[in-house]
């Protein structure tokens, strides 16, 4: 039910969000083999993930360099060091609006920072296990759970757990896919999300049986992954994206930035 209100919600701001060509820039930080993205969209400020611990600083200095003072967004899609590591950082310099997190706890030290920093602040997150959806700007965005919290298999639980964000700017979608591997791929696929325009490729652009599954579901005009010179994406991962397109950058080239107009995207390092 909740994913066709938002696909209603979606047809409306289609026919007139975006008639004052309003901007919806997104900035993937080069964090190493880490998320640490920032949406900027109508003075408004969203930020999912933070990067690890010592790309905190770093992701506090870009929001200020672009004027940022306050966050009204904050998403943590799992709790793994690359992906909340700076998390405790950003919310002690900068005051949060709304904070939200999947539903379990961690033993990551990060993770303990992260929850010591919130109370600190006097901050209670946004704990999921229903699908949230909500009005960013001209945007819509909907953050999808997984169907349980109960570990796919004992090796990588946490990445299965990621926090799934779609944001529809006009006729552009933007999927931020977190760390999703094979088993939480074909949960979410059966979900039929339909094709986006850009995509935050998931895990840093490891191969995994069912990324096939994920792509011809999206059919991504341009992906972006997060990786490093010791970590890049994997070669069959990106001989399959180039199926589908060949606008592929990645952050270990350098900082990528996505800007959508309502009717198309530029990416560019």
């Amino acid at each position: 039910m909740i994913r066709k209100i938002f696909l209603c919600m979606c047809l409306v701001l289609g026919f007139c969000g975006c008639a004052q060509k309003d901007i919806l820039e997104t900035d993937i930080l080069k964090a190493g083999k880490a998320d640490a993205i920032v949406l900027l969209h109508q003075g408004k400020t969203m930020v999912i993930d933070t990067g690890e611990e010592d790309d905190g600083e770093d992701l506090v200095s870009f929001l200020r360099n672009k004027k940022v003072t306050s966050i009204d967004i904050l998403i943590i899609t799992h709790f793994d060091k690359d992906h909340v590591g700076g998390a405790d950082t950003l919310i002690r310099d900068m005051d949060v609006n709304t904070i939200y997190v999947p539903d379990y706890v961690s033993e990551h030290p990060e993770y303990v920072s992260f929850m010591n920093a919130m109370q600190e602040k006097g901050y209670t997150p946004v704990v999921l296990n229903q699908p949230e959806s909500f009005s960013f700007g001209n945007t819509e965005v909907l953050i999808e759970p997984p169907l349980s919290y109960e570990p796919y298999n004992n090796d990588e639980p946490d990445n299965n757990f990621s926090l799934i964000t779609t944001v529809v700017h006009g006729d552009n979608r933007l999927v931020f896919a977190g760390d999703i591997e094979k088993e939480r791929i074909a949960e979410w696929v059966e979900t039929d999300p339909g094709p986006c325009t850009f995509l935050k490729l998931p895990h840093h652009g490891v191969y995994n049986k069912n990324l096939p599954l994920l792509l011809e579901e999206l059919q991504p005009a341009y992906v972006a992954i997060t990786s490093s010179d010791k970590n890049p994406a994997e070669e069959n991962t990106l001989a399959l994206l180039q199926t589908y397109t060949k606008n592929i950058l990645e952050t270990r080239a350098g900082h990528i930035t996505v800007i959508s107009d309502g009717k198309t995207i530029r990416m560019s390092n």
